[in-house]
């Protein structure tokens, strides 16, 4: 027998004896370290999971959300063009009615300006008569005259 047969052959009882005994310490250890590569896979299988669930959630309200603000500009452009068209309704209106009030204005001052005018022409007139009977009652003429008006006053009172 020869050294390296001795050796190998004790370096083979020495491996039969440790597989034999600490089999299932070995075997423990690796299973124990194949459960949790195990169960750090189905933690990282759970955690993507409920990453793409969180992120289908976030697209989600992400759409809604941008659904809401294209309903809130439209709805807002809405209500913009119904202001303008209120505000045009009103500024017509607004229109109409001054110049009403102006066109009544007009009227008013051109009656003021003709009954101003007949006043004037009145007092003309009156001016005119006033002279005229000044110089027509003047004298003898304008006494009988003022005479047979006062002595016709009695008949055409009754």
């Amino acid at each position: 027998m020869t050294p390296e047969l001795v050796v190998a052959a004790a370096l083979l009882i020495f491996l039969a004896l440790v597989w034999w005994k600490g089999r299932a310490a070995i075997l423990a250890v690796l299973d124990k370290r194949t459960d949790a590569i195990r169960n750090q896979l189905d933690e990282a299988r759970r955690l993507r999971e409920e990453a793409e669930a969180m992120y289908a959630d976030i697209a989600k309200k992400q759409q809604e959300a941008t659904a809401t603000a294209a309903a809130m500009i439209e709805e807002a452009q809405e209500q913009a063009g119904r202001i303008e068209r209120e505000a045009e309704t009103a500024l017509q209106a607004a229109i109409a009615r001054r110049r009403e009030q102006a066109l009544e204005k007009i009227g008013q001052a051109e009656a003021e300006a003709l009954r101003e005018v007949r006043a004037k022409a009145v007092d003309i007139a009156i001016e005119a008569s006033r002279r005229v009977l000044a110089e027509d009652m003047a004298g003898a003429s304008g006494q009988a005259a003022v005479d047979a008006a006062i002595a016709e006053l009695p008949r055409r009172l009754n």
